[in-house]
């Protein structure tokens, strides 16, 4: 467990570190069919198995609607602590898959606050908050998730998104690129099957005006779910038993990204999403079995 900083702006954060919560939820065919027709599969493509980050579209948030803050999440104080920094993504995730889970099992979720940490960053201060994620399956523990959240401060300004060419180049050093553009429809229904209310990818005037980015925000998570599609579309028959990814830069809606993979040993591939001006977005790692 990293060490928490104790005393910030007069708030004594150990007292969350080592808080859990529980939350239940049953393994349903309907988001596994809402995440199959997001990535453009046939019907009824989904199988009885949830894709390996499908518990992603479970235990979604059912805060009150009078108890969201400003950005739309629910408001800090409660389970996560009151961090006096208004902007918060998604930093990454470590998951380790230990069995699959099937559609209509009981699903049990303990989540627990690892560390709370804070740094002083090249745009100001940053809070880094580590949660473990333990998800049973019929009480069978299928994966464990160590999930990353980064809080900033306010913005100063809405820079300008960067020209681009019509034809992003290819990235190289590659065995495979596919490529992608998250438009808005798609934004919206990834948010839709996880009940995401983040305003960042659906308000532009929040998300410009207030987060101070050039365009919609798209969703972390969905970039690391298009990456492991990618790398299942060109492994098919693969069990995939660990993934990390982590986010180095936000990607913007309506502009294409190209999703690269490569082999590094047996059993192990790295990927990444690469933006329209060549800079690597997202990195991600993978490792599988054959089957």
């Amino acid at each position: 467990m990293a060490e928490t900083t104790k005393l910030v702006d007069g708030v004594d954060f150990t007292a969350w570190v080592g808080a859990s919560e529980v939350a239940s939820d049953t393994a349903d065919r309907s988001s596994t069919a809402g995440l199959s027709a997001l990535l453009d599969y046939p019907t009824g493509h989904a199988g009885d198995r949830l894709f390996p980050l499908g518990h992603w579209l479970h235990f979604r948030p059912t805060e009150r609607q009078s108890g969201l803050g400003e950005d739309g999440h629910p408001a800090l104080g409660g389970f996560l602590p009151p961090v006096p920094l208004p902007r918060r993504m998604w930093a990454g995730s470590r998951i380790e898959f230990h069995s699959a889970i099937r559609i209509g099992q009981d699903l049990r979720r303990t989540s627990t606050i690892d560390s709370i940490t804070f740094k002083q960053g090249s745009t100001g201060r940053l809070c880094f908050i580590v949660l473990r994620h333990d998800v049973l399956a019929d009480k069978i523990l299928a994966l464990t998730e160590h999930q990353s959240l980064v809080y900033r401060e306010a913005a100063t300004a809405s820079p300008p998104l960067p020209a681009t060419a019509p034809e992003a180049p290819t990235p190289e050093a590659w065995e495979w690129v596919r490529s992608c553009v998250p438009t808005e429809v798609m934004l919206f229904r990834y948010s839709a099957l996880t009940f995401n209310a983040h305003r960042i990818h659906y308000d532009l005037p929040y998300a410009t005006g207030t987060e101070g980015y050039p365009a919609l925000v798209v969703q972390g998570p969905l970039v690391a779910t298009l990456l492991l599609d990618a790398f299942a579309r060109r492994n098919p028959g693969h069990d995939v038993t660990r993934f990390e990814f982590a986010a180095k830069r936000p990607l913007f809606v309506d502009r294409a990204i190209q999703l690269c993979g490569r082999s590094t040993e047996t059993g192990r591939a790295e990927l990444a999403a690469v933006d329209p001006q060549g800079l690597v977005s997202v990195t991600a790692t993978v490792e599988f079995r054959g089957t």
